[in-house]
């Protein structure tokens, strides 16, 4: 085989074996926090209090985890972007999102009932700034809709007349230290069913051994150099 075309072909598998090893995703742990600026006349019913008036005590904080796609993190200059949670094999619905609020907890997870919208990271110009979560929830007979916009939030008691009370306010930690103790997440690998397609990088390793081999024996048989 003539050697530039070996170096050739050869240089091009592993581009694809390359280019498959990069579009894998790379999944992190983080925990993040916050707290609760303002309170309603409904909030002591929810366990909520000011964190300014209750620093320190679990009725005034906010907290919580969340497992993401870093390699589908924005670079600097692309604005604001949702970047959608999804479900990730071996990982339990409280791994991929929850947060707790309160000395209760009102705890929310990935895959609860009656989230409207989200959950979703939100990064600003490829930095961590809170996420996009909206969820209704029922607590003593009354209906209340958690809504989370970015760094800021809202908890709000929804009335038999359409109208609102606002029960709690509040805030998350975001920017460069908003996600604390990030960690890899090693993916718990799916079982393949018979008739499986091996995964891209695989493929290529193996035509790269398998057109090795026959680039030895022609080589050999034609007495020319590899």
């Amino acid at each position: 085989m003539n050697k530039f075309l070996h170096n050739t072909i050869v240089s091009g598998i592993f581009a694809a074996a390359v280019s498959a090893t990069q579009a894998a995703p790379v999944y992190i742990t983080a925990d993040f926090s916050g707290g609760i600026l303002a309170t309603g006349g409904l909030a002591n019913s929810l366990g909520l209090q000011g964190t300014n008036t209750c620093s320190g005590c679990a009725a005034g904080s906010v907290s919580g985890s969340v497992l993401f796609d870093q390699s589908l993190i924005p670079g600097s200059g692309t604005g604001t972007l949702n970047i959608p949670l999804a479900e990730v094999t071996g990982a339990s619905s409280s791994t991929i999102f929850s947060i707790e609020f309160g000395s209760s907890p009102l705890e929310f997870e990935f895959g609860d009932a009656n989230i409207l919208g989200g959950p979703s990271i939100r990064f600003e110009n490829g930095v961590f700034n809170g996420f996009f979560f909206v969820k209704d929830f029922v607590v003593n007979g009354k209906t209340y809709e958690l809504n989370m916009q970015g760094a800021n939030w809202t908890m709000s008691w929804l009335k038999s007349n359409s109208s609102s009370d606002l029960v709690a306010s509040g805030y998350l930690n975001v920017g460069n230290q908003g996600l604390a103790n990030q960690t890899y997440f090693d993916r718990i690998p799916a079982q393949l069913p018979d008739g499986t397609v091996p995964e891209p990088t695989v493929l290529a390793l193996v035509m790269i051994g398998i057109l090795s081999i026959f680039t030895v024996r022609v080589n050999r048989r034609t007495g020319s150099p590899v």
